[in-house]
């Protein structure tokens, strides 16, 4: 469980990623408790009146957000943004501040995540957000920027050793503009199963994020260039969520940046 130690700032909103959804809950009611929390020490103490009810589901400036029902693949629809929106300029009831948790929030469509995006730009001061998710990844890096991201390291969120070389490869094929390379590496991965193809398509957006924040650079990708594969990538993943053939998908990835 995250801690923020006094003096430490927190901020008005954080994207949680964790592949567990267990992992996910437990983390985001600790942060929810971290921003309410009125200790002096470390937050969350656990032993303040805010705290206890945060830990025990009670406390009334705690809303918890979940995607619509009623089909298929749940997802958060526009018109919830909105809501929270609006609910966001009312005054909290007890803490100096109300928290929003957006439990899957990966699944917002781009609507959605715009008008989420025009709250973190200009957000009220009684309030804060968390966004919990399988991958960071998943959101729009306009979202993503608005927000600190919180990784939770679990074993479920290790990729397979394979997946992080071809997605090295794929990177530096594309930051050459390598037609050729491309195509080829496509053609040889086409035939993969659906586990391994979003196993290296996940490799793909961690590795881009990492470039996009600064952290490992990929020598000739613009940051215009990534932003634009993290789009191509995530709409792979889309693709093969809706069964849509690995060859299609491969297709689409084998396009040069002068060619997208």
């Amino acid at each position: 469980m995250r801690q923020f130690q006094p003096g430490q700032p927190i901020l008005h909103a954080y994207i949680l990623a964790a592949a567990d959804a267990d992992v996910r809950e437990k983390e985001a009611t600790a942060l929810a408790a971290a921003m309410l929390c009125t200790a002096d020490g470390a937050r969350p103490c656990g032993q303040c009146r805010d705290c206890r009810k945060v830990f025990r589901s009670l406390h009334p400036d705690v809303i918890c957000v979940d995607p619509a029902s009623g089909s298929k693949h749940p997802v958060f629809k526009v018109d919830q943004i909105r809501d929270v929106s609006a609910d966001a300029y009312i005054m909290p009831t007890e803490a100096q501040r109300k928290v929003y948790l957006l439990r899957q929030a990966d699944t917002m469509n781009p609507a959605a995540q715009n008008a989420l995006l025009k709250l973190l730009e200009e957000p009220p001061r009684s309030a804060s957000f968390i966004l919990a998710v399988e991958r960071a990844e998943s959101l729009l890096p306009t979202v993503r920027s608005r927000c600190e991201i919180i990784r939770c390291n679990t074993e479920s969120d290790a990729l397979p050793a394979e997946a992080v070389q071809d997605a090295e490869v794929y990177l530096s094929l594309l930051a050459r503009g390598d037609a050729v390379g491309l195509l080829r590496f496509s053609r040889e991965h086409e035939r993969g199963d659906t586990e391994a193809i979003q196993a290296f398509l996940t490799a793909v957006l961690r590795r881009l994020a990492a470039h996009l924040a600064g952290d490992q650079p990929l020598p000739g990708l613009s940051g215009a260039d990534a932003v634009s594969a993290v789009q191509r990538v995530e709409r792979c993943l889309e693709y093969l969520r809706s069964n849509v053939s690995a060859r299609h998908i491969f297709g689409v990835l084998s396009l040069t940046k002068s060619n997208r």
